[in-house]
Order: structure tokens, then sequence, then C-alpha cells
């Protein structure tokens, strides 16, 4: 039976009545909405102009623009891409309400900045774009609070099953999904609230990751625009 004290156990502090239960899950979304508006309608949605807005190229990576690893998050190819992904991150946010606002940033980016890393020796000349690797690290952050008993049997059943669908898709569709992403973003997120739930809960050392995760974003969004594409790479 499903016992509601030990999700308690997880959290840093106890939910306030008052203010947004996610903003950070909030504050992806609607940034990642804004850029695909806003930076994708200037740029375009070819692949120069995805490109141009911070998709992901290994020669581009190799080539120094490192920022790829993060932006890449923020860029979507389509509207239908964009749309199933903002849903999912949407029907997500209660890993933020679970686990608190800074440990939610912090597998969002690591586990997207993962997948973003993960991609590079396996797609070589490939460009890839979106926040899948983000959004299967809440995922497995999901399934390891399942695991761990922190939600009712038929949410992991849901989990798994929901995985499962995933799994099948990406290998029916190997050539244009980053599935390596999904991967290396569903194991750190398991991996990372493994870590904060059995061994470490020091809120400052999650909250200074989180600012770091946040800046670290910021940055690559700035940098994306304030870097033109080479001639040659």
């Amino acid at each position: 039976m499903w016992r509601r004290r030990r999700v308690w156990r997880v959290r840093f502090l106890p939910p306030t009545p008052y203010g947004d239960p996610a903003p950070a899950g909030w504050t992806f979304l609607i940034v990642t909405v804004l850029w695909y508006l806003i930076v994708e309608t200037i740029t375009g949605r070819s692949t120069f102009g995805l490109l141009r807005a911070g998709a992901l190229y290994p020669p581009l990576v190799e080539h120094g623009q490192w920022f790829r690893v993060l932006s890449t998050m923020f860029v979507h190819v389509s509207l239908w891409h964009i749309l199933v992904n903002m849903i999912s991150l949407w029907t997500l946010f209660v890993v933020e309400q679970a686990l608190s606002t800074p440990v939610f940033i912090a597998l969002y980016v690591i586990s997207g900045a993962v997948g973003s890393l993960l991609t590079l020796p396996i797609s070589p000349d490939q460009v890839s774009a979106g926040a899948s690797g983000a959004i299967f690290g809440l995922f497995g952050a999901m399934l390891a609070l399942a695991l761990m008993g922190m939600f009712p049997p038929y949410v992991r059943n849901q989990l798994l099953m929901v995985l499962a669908i995933n799994v099948v898709i990406d290998i029916m569709n190997l050539g244009t999904i980053g599935w390596m992403a999904h991967l290396g973003g569903l194991a750190t997120g398991m991996a990372l609230t493994y870590v904060f739930a059995r061994w470490l809960r020091n809120p400052r050392f999650w909250t200074a990751l989180a600012w770091i995760c946040s800046l670290a974003c910021g940055f690559s969004l700035v940098w994306d625009l304030a870097t033109p594409l080479p001639l040659s790479w």
C-alpha cells in the first residue's frame, strides 16, 4: 500500500500552498516555446536554420562550439516535435514537486547534456535537436522513485509501458531519432535520483548545482546567438 509519508522524506521542504509548484518546469517550457517561436522563426527551420538556432552537429562541436551540447535542448525541428516534447515535460512537473526545484533543474540539464555528449560519437554527421534527452532524464527520475516505492505500483507499471513503447519507436526509427540521447538521459536521471534519495541530500549542494546548470543553459543560448556559423568545418 502506498504510504504518502515516504514521498516527504525525499523533499527538501514540505509543499507550500502559495506559489507555483513547478517554477523550473514552467520556465524550461516557456523558454523552449519562445525559442521555437522567435529564434527559429527568424533563422528558419532548414538545416542551416536549425544549426543557427543551436542544434547539435558534431563537426561544429569539434570546431569549438561546445555550447551546442546544451543549446540543442531548446531547438526543435517541427511543431509536432516541440508539441510532443512539451506535453511530455508538462506531465513530468510532478518530479519537481516530489524532489524540489534545484534537483529538478540539475536532473533536466545534466540528463540533456549527457544525452548530447553520447550522441556525438554515435551520429558524427547528423544534425540533431530537441529536449528528449532531458525529458527522458525526468522519466528516469520517476522510474527510480517508483522502483524505490515512492509511488504506487500502477505508476511504475505505466512508466515501464511508456518506456517500452518509446524503445520500440526508437528501434523503428534509428535513423531519425536520437536513441542514444534517450538512453543516456534515462540512465542519468535514474542515477541522479538514486544519488539524491540515498546518499546526497544536502540542499546547498543541489542549489549550487542548479545555479551552475541554469547559468550554463543561459550562457549557451547567448553564446549561440552571438556565434556565427564557420565558413567551413
